[in-house]
């Protein structure tokens, strides 16, 4: 991703950074607020742009798990087996 000068409101560091801003401020999941947030710029859930984004506010999306995580829990899930994929969640 290259440094831009402004960074339209569809841009995966303008979601991530106002995404983490409303979570801040509202109280609310990081991963519900990007989602409002992107939904606000019409950039749909699950999208390329959305992937990016969580992965800045550090959520990443694991495509092994199908959910968005952390980012530990995502590193666990990528070094395990299918049949283990639960251990994931074990801290």
């Amino acid at each position: 991703m290259n440094k831009l000068d402004h960074y339209p409101a569809h841009h995966p560091v303008a979601l991530a950074l106002t995404g983490l801003a409303c979570a801040l401020r509202h109280g609310c999941e990081v991963i519900d607020a990007l989602a409002e947030r992107a939904a606000c710029v019409g950039v749909p859930f699950g999208s390329e742009t959305f992937d990016d984004a969580a992965a800045l506010a550090g959520v990443p999306y694991s495509r092994p798990l199908d959910l968005y995580v952390d980012r530990e829990t995502k590193r666990r899930a990528d070094a395990l087996p299918f049949d283990r994929l639960h251990l994931a969640f074990a801290h």
